[in-house]
Parts: C-alpha cells; structure tokens; sequence
C-alpha cells in the first residue's frame, strides 16, 4: 500500500486547486481523477469568468495549464476509479491500487440534475444529452429544447444554437437565474 501525506479524489478545478496549495507546501500529494483532468468543467466551451482572462480562456486551454502546473510541483496524478474510501483509517483502494494518506480531500464535483421522466435513461446518448459541447454536432438542424435557469443551461443554450435550428429553454420559475450577461446574450441568439 503506498503511503501519501494527501490524497485528493477529484481532479476538476476544486481538485487541481487542492493540489496546488498541497505542492506549494511540499507534500506527498496524489490526486486520482477517474476520468480527465478537469472534470465536469469540460463541458464547457470557455471560461469567461476566471481572473486574469477579460475575453475567457477556452476550457481545455486551462484545464491543461492547471494540470500542467500541479505536475511542475511533483503531484502525481493517476486516471484510476475509486472502489472503496475507509475515512477512519484514511485508505484509498482504486481499480489497480491502494493508498494510505494522512488527510484526503473529497472533490468530486458536479454532476448533471437528470429529471426523472419516462424515457430519460432510456434515451441518454440517443436524444436525451447532458452535454451541449459534446454532442452538439448530433443535434444539427433540429429542434432542441434545455430543461433549466442557471448560467449552465445559458451557456449550453448558447452554444447549441450554433448548430440546432430552435433552441427553447423550458425553467420553472417567472425568470431565469442566468446572469444578465448571458440572458443578453441568449436573447440575442434568439
């Protein structure tokens, strides 16, 4: 069993960030990220809204300066699932290993609110998408309807309607949550 001054589960920008404060401070640090580096995040066509970028910064551009960054600091990273965490003895078993750490960070992330409805499981990845910047280019010409009223959803929608014919929003409250911006922007995508 290797043996870690930090583990941290999760390699979006949460993740990332941990890691970084953990290499600056010079600790054994590995960081198990079961998909890519950056995570859910990478949904995302651009970042508007991290410091130092007024235009944004595309997604992956720097997703891949984080990682690039935590790695100069000696983090090791590994591409492994999670089977089983023990908090009380600090271990950490992976599809190929097993880990013991002083302290672990937990930053899993987000995941999509699916709705629950008749077909939805059914569909997903056939129709039914929680993704814009993924599938997108399936969804050429058509009619699209977003369930939602947050800044994801706007951004989603913005960027679907570069491909998909109509793009309705459907949201359950009198007004959408969206920032100004992007409701502006939506508007004009209309």
């Amino acid at each position: 069993m290797a043996n870690h001054d930090l583990v941290i589960i999760g390699g979006g920008p949460a993740g990332l960030t941990a890691a970084l404060y953990a290499g600056r401070s010079r600790l054994d640090t590995l960081l198990i990220e079961k998909m890519s580096v950056g995570g859910r995040i990478l949904m995302s066509e651009i970042i508007e809204n991290y410091p130092g970028f007024p235009g944004g910064i595309p997604t992956h551009e720097l997703m891949a300066r984080m990682e690039e960054q935590v790695k100069e600091l000696g983090i090791k990273i590994v591409s492994e699932k999670v089977l089983d965490l023990d908090c009380a003895n600090r271990t950490v078993n992976t599809s190929s290993s097993n880990h013991q750490a002083q302290s672990i960070i937990i930053a899993s992330g987000a995941r999509p609110r699916k709705l629950n409805i008749p077909g939805e499981e059914q569909y997903t990845g056939r129709g039914v998408s929680y993704c814009a910047t993924c599938d997108a280019p399936f969804f050429k010409e058509k009619k699209v309807v977003i369930v939602g009223g947050g800044n994801a959803v706007a951004e989603e929608a913005i960027y679907l309607s570069r491909f998909a014919s109509l793009v309705t929003v459907i949201h359950r409250r009198a007004d959408l949550r969206a920032s100004p911006i992007l409701q502006e922007r939506m508007q004009q995508n209309n």
